[in-house]
């Protein structure tokens, strides 16, 4: 029997999953199951090798279900479903452990739960408040789910008391650890210099959450940024934003208008990443993750939302929520822009997602719960 399963499948998971995997591999038979909601080499395999974790036990086909373009279709979540489910049901481990707000996420938990299999929910307790988000559905139904939460703050463990889910620790985020692991191999690289950039003096700029690449906003917010002139930004363009500006034909104008000053690239290894973000002046995001992984490189960060799930980084002013209209975009990024005493504050700001721990916490705690269900009498 294998002692826990973890289910991931995209991104965002691997990366935060990767302190973690070797001290779950080293502690228990540990098996992984990669769902491939991120499919590609760029988004996906990539972070294998970059961050030197073992190949999956599991990797399903994503091209048979396709998970990203058919997101309001159940059809591509049933049949996924049933995938992982028969994976679960063949090795019926101890824990089932998921992590984040995914549809990767929502997979493993519901069919742990429905084969009575324990869930851990890593990064559990976060809440934006907006149920208009698919990400804030699935953590609510993945939290009420488990059996063991991990929240990555006192706030997000504040919401799961309100919540009546008494079954919470307080770890803090993984993706702390392996920023601090990786911040001075990643200040190596110096990435900026590759783009004929300033150390500095750039925006770096993330877009591809499923609200923000609708059409409308999407070109809302583009049109704002070629309206930015004055400053030059870098943008690591999701597959899924891309597709959607050729769709809308927006594609050749952004390439165009934007040339000046705005340098989008495909997207890039984690080192990579950590290295723009480090070197930039500030970011310009739509991205639960870049927010938390701002405020503990204690650099600016402005979020394309009208909400977050990461209300800490707003309470303590490391975080601006600008929206997506471009008036009030392009007025929030000029005056961010030539806010040295904000910009100067950010660097003192402590991390509230821990001190790059959680991920020894989590194992701990793992293992005595572990070991706590195994001493009990099968009769008891």
């Amino acid at each position: 029997m294998s002692e826990l399963i973890s289910i991931i499948g995209t991104r965002p998971e691997i990366i935060k999953m990767a302190p973690l995997i070797p001290l779950l591999d080293e502690k228990f038979e540990h098996k992984i199951v990669y769902t491939g909601q991120h499919y590609d080499y760029e988004m996906s395999e990539i972070f294998f090798k970059e961050l030197n974790l073992r190949r999956p036990d599991y990797k399903i086909d994503y091209y048979n279900y396709n998970l990203e373009q058919n997101e309001y279709c159940l059809k591509p979540i049933i049949l996924m479903l049933n995938e992982v489910k028969h994976i679960l049901n063949i090795h019926h481990p101890s824990y089932c452990i998921v992590l984040g707000d995914t549809n990767s996420t929502l997979i493993g938990a519901l069919a742990a739960s429905q084969l009575k299999i324990p869930i851990i929910h890593i990064e559990a307790g976060l809440r934006s408040f907006d149920l208009s988000m698919p990400e804030e559905r699935n953590r609510i139904v993945v939290d009420h789910l488990s059996s063991l939460l991990f929240a990555p703050s006192t706030l997000a463990f504040k919401h799961l008391k309100c919540e009546g889910l008494t079954q919470a620790h307080i770890v803090g985020n993984t993706i702390v650890d392996i920023c601090l692991r990786l911040s001075i191999e990643a200040s190596k690289l110096k990435e900026f210099e590759k783009y004929n950039l300033n150390a500095k003096d750039y925006l770096l700029v993330t877009i591809h959450r499923e609200y923000t690449t609708r059409e409308d906003v999407l070109l809302r917010v583009f049109n704002a940024l070629m309206q930015l002139h004055e400053i030059q930004m870098i943008l690591p363009l999701h597959p899924r934003t891309k597709q959607k500006l050729i769709e809308a034909g927006a594609w050749k104008t952004v390439i165009n208008k934007g040339k000046t000053h705005i340098k989008i690239i495909n997207p890039i290894g984690y080192l990579e990443f950590l290295s723009l973000m480090q070197n930039s002046k500030m970011v310009l995001t739509d991205s639960g993750g870049v927010q938390e992984e701002a405020i503990t490189l204690h650099i600016p960060c402005l979020t394309l939302r009208e909400n977050t799930e990461r209300w800490e980084t707003i309470h303590l002013k490391a975080n601006r929520l600008i929206g997506t209209k471009p008036e009030k975009i392009i007025n929030e990024v000029r005056k961010a822009w030539n806010d040295d005493e904000w910009i100067k504050k950010v660097v003192n700001v402590k991390n509230p997602y821990g001190d790059g721990h959680a991920s020894e916490k989590i194992v701990s705690k793992i293992s005595e719960e572990y070991y706590k269900a195994e001493s009990i009498p099968s009769n008891f």
